[in-house]
This record gives C-alpha cells, structure tokens and sequence, in this order.
C-alpha cells in the first residue's frame, strides 16, 4: 500500500530539504605578548656531552585519526520540524507507536550502507542510532529542539532525502491480540493528526499490521498460559518499511481471536505498518 502520503509500512513522503556543508571552524590565532609582559626567558645553552651520553635520536609518530570517529559534519535538516511531528506522533498514540525517519539516496552516486546520523544542538553531537536500511527513530529531546538543533550525517549535499515512516514501539514479548488491535487504532489516529487536511481525502489509511521475516518458513504462535493454542504462518507476501519483499502473517484488527492470546514472535521477525 502505498500512495505519496502512505507507502510500504505506512511512508509519508516529506522534503526534508537538501544536505548543507557545515562551516568549517575558524581558525584561533595563536595567542599575542602583552605589550607589558617581558618576554619569556631563553633556555641557558645545554652542555656538550660525549657520544656515549647522547640521548638516543627521537621518533616522529603520525596519528591518522579514522574518519569513523569523526561526528557527522553535513546538516541534512533541521531539527524541530521532526521532533514536533514525532511528538504528536507519540503523544496521539499514548506512545504506542514512533516516527522514524528512512533515509533514500537522492543521486544515482549516493549510498545508505555506511550512513551516520548524529543530533545537534548547541552541545556535543549526539549519535542516532541507524538501522539496516537507512532508518532512524526521531528521538524526542526537548534541549535541543529549543536550540534549534539539526540532523548531521557523513554524506555530501543533497546525496540524501528522506520519507517519513510510522514504527509500532511494543516490546517484541509485549504482542497479545488485544494489543494488535490496539496498535492499529493509535496507527490510524496518529497518521490523521499528521497529515494535512488538504490531503486527507488522497490519504490511505493504516490497513493492517504483519509480523514479517525475510524468508518463508517463519510463523507465529498464540499462546495461552503455557497452553500454543495455533501456530499461524507467516507467507503472505508483502513489503517493510525499506520496500524489500517479506512474507507475513497480517492482522487487519477484526481477527476473532480471544483478546488474552499472547502471540509469540520469532526472533528474526520485524513488525510493519501496512
């Protein structure tokens, strides 16, 4: 499913704006004598000594710092306009669902695959955690909103755009049937908050929710108790949240299961909005 407003795991496509050279630092001159001060004594001449007294030659030693240690230098966008959608975001949903953000390569030249994010206000650059893909979680900081912070990352100018994706936030074995149906209606309720009146109407709305793996083979399990009450495949075919192909076990919210069943996810499994 997927429109400019909702795509694969629900993406709201949104401008971000381009990636912007960071100024370099200035320069800090070396500090000047007062014009009062004396100038600094010289060293008393060293004494000749013998060979055998010399101190053995000393050794030049290069430090070639890794650029893997070096923050984000390269503003991709500002912050606040981020932080106060995901906010509504998560306000709307009672925290159980978070926007994200999914990085795309803007230019045929660009890549994802070593991408770093870091947050950046007035202090040190705080790291943002990416994973596989180019997707982010917009951590909610209220400092560095206030400071009119801004996304940095290691790419050049405008290699970069970025979609918006909504992500269900529930513990991996915190998923009963109940929960699902939950989800799915903060889903529904936090998507409207964000998007335009104007662009309701072209809008689709959050349709189910899957438990998806990258191969198939997987299911899930309803458990009561100790008691599997069903094991459901996971082989409807579907796309995550970066458009790669899954297969899944989908629930629209309208499944007759008894609410209390606890669903058991497999550990290589991911949770996607459709």
């Amino acid at each position: 499913m997927r429109t400019w407003i909702v795509c694969a795991g629900w993406l709201c496509v949104v401008s971000l704006g381009q990636a912007q050279e960071h100024a370099p630092t200035p320069a800090i001159p070396a500090p000047l004598h007062s014009a009062g001060a004396p100038p600094a004594a010289e060293a008393p001449p060293v004494a000749a000594t013998t060979p055998a007294a010399e101190a053995p030659p000393s050794q030049t030693v290069t430090i070639t710092a890794s650029s893997e240690q070096k923050p984000p230098r390269v503003r991709f966008t500002a912050y606040r306009e981020s932080y106060l959608t995901a906010k509504k975001v998560w306000q709307v949903s009672s925290g159980s669902v978070v926007m994200a953000l999914r990085l795309i390569p803007a230019k045929l030249s660009a890549t994802i695959d070593d991408v770093r994010v870091a947050l950046q206000g007035t202090g040190a650059a705080v790291p943002i955690k990416v994973s596989e893909g180019g997707v982010f979680v917009v951590p909610l900081n209220d400092d560095i909103a206030a400071q009119d912070g801004s996304f940095f990352v290691n790419k050049g100018k405008g290699e970069l755009t970025a979609n918006i994706v909504i992500q269900p936030s529930v513990a991996r074995d915190a998923w009963n049937v109940t929960r699902i149906g939950q989800v799915l209606h903060d889903a529904r309720r936090a998507v409207r908050a964000i998007t335009p009146w104007y662009k309701r109407p072209f809008a689709n709305e959050v349709q189910a929710l899957a438990f998806c793996a990258a191969e198939r083979g997987s299911a899930l399990q309803l458990v009561e108790g100790e008691q599997l009450i069903a094991t459901l495949p996971m082989n409807e075919p579907a796309v995550n949240d970066i458009n790669q192909p899954v297969f899944c076990k989908i629930f629209d919210g309208e499944d007759r299961y008894p609410g209390h069943y606890r669903v058991v996810v497999p550990e290589q499994a991911t949770v996607v909005l459709l």
